[in-house]
């Protein structure tokens, strides 16, 4: 596992000399006429350089993302492993004014203010459109927590696991026979140690901050179901969901087939 520093900042020549006299690469913007833009360099937690570019950074009024990488033996060695989309399209129908929710979920405990309390009691709609591309799962705007799957893709893959799934209907209702939503009722628990949560003002639930740094919170115990939800919520704003986790066996046989539009990130090692 790596931890990984992005940094933006604007363009100057003299700021580009600063950093390969310390020995980072940077990407500079694209030359203009009108000079400046945004250069990007990436540097390593904990090398040589990393706290002088990081204090760099800051005095060039830049930006600063951590993000983690993880190697093939991190996943591969990992009991559970939060699912990451990495491939959105489409928006669930209908759209205006938001009224997909009203639709698909019971909102009778739905928190406006954190964006707790949905509980989905109805197939969800999408247009027949949606782009794929070369992708086998896919995620809607607006939601963090349904993964949509191509049907063939789960029956050879993960229906042998026992993985189920949910219906998923055009505009007009009708059942779709080639995209289906992976089910995940079950929830767990996460050991989520010295991290702090917050409680809404409102509905007095606690959510926790999209995770983005080191391995995922494991979960406690050792749960049944290949596929499953956090019993914590994480989110930011008015938007929070519970995270989808799934076992190694479903990890591998998705890496075993090469299905895309879809990421892990590996739970901690419990114990």
């Amino acid at each position: 596992m790596k931890i990984i520093y992005r940094y933006t900042f604007a363009w100057q020549a003299a700021r580009g000399k600063q950093l390969a006299r310390i020995g980072v690469r940077f990407q500079a913007p694209t030359p203009s006429v009108l000079g400046g833009g945004i250069a990007v360099c990436h540097v390593e937690e904990g090398a040589p350089e990393w706290l002088q570019v990081s204090g760099l950074i800051r005095a060039w009024g830049g930006g600063i993302w951590v993000e983690t990488e993880f190697s093939a033996s991190d996943i591969a060695n990992a009991a559970f492993c939060a699912l990451r989309l990495t491939h959105a399209n489409g928006y669930p129908q209908p759209e205006d004014d938001f009224l997909y929710r009203e639709q698909t979920y019971d909102t009778s405990s739905y928190c406006p203010r954190c964006g707790t309390g949905l509980v989905q009691k109805a197939p969800f709609r999408v247009r027949r459109s949606l782009k794929w591309g070369r992708n086998s799962f896919l995620k809607l705007f607006w939601v963090d927590d349904v993964f949509l799957a191509q049907r063939a893709a789960w029956k050879r893959c993960l229906a042998p696991l026992g993985v189920e799934i949910l219906p998923v209907q055009d505009v007009k209702g009708i059942e779709l026979d080639e995209v289906v939503q992976l089910r995940a009722d079950d929830q767990m628990p996460l050991v989520m140690n010295d991290i702090d949560g917050e409680v809404c003002g409102v509905c007095g639930r606690e959510r926790f901050r999209w995770h983005e740094r080191g391995f995922f919170p494991s979960p406690l115990g050792c749960p049944a179901a290949p596929i499953f939800r956090s019993g914590q919520y994480f989110g930011s704003d008015h938007q929070s969901s519970r995270e989808i986790i799934v076992s190694a066996g479903v990890v591998k046989s998705i890496q075993a087939a090469g299905l895309k539009g879809v990421a892990f990130w590996p739970c901690a090692p419990s114990g």
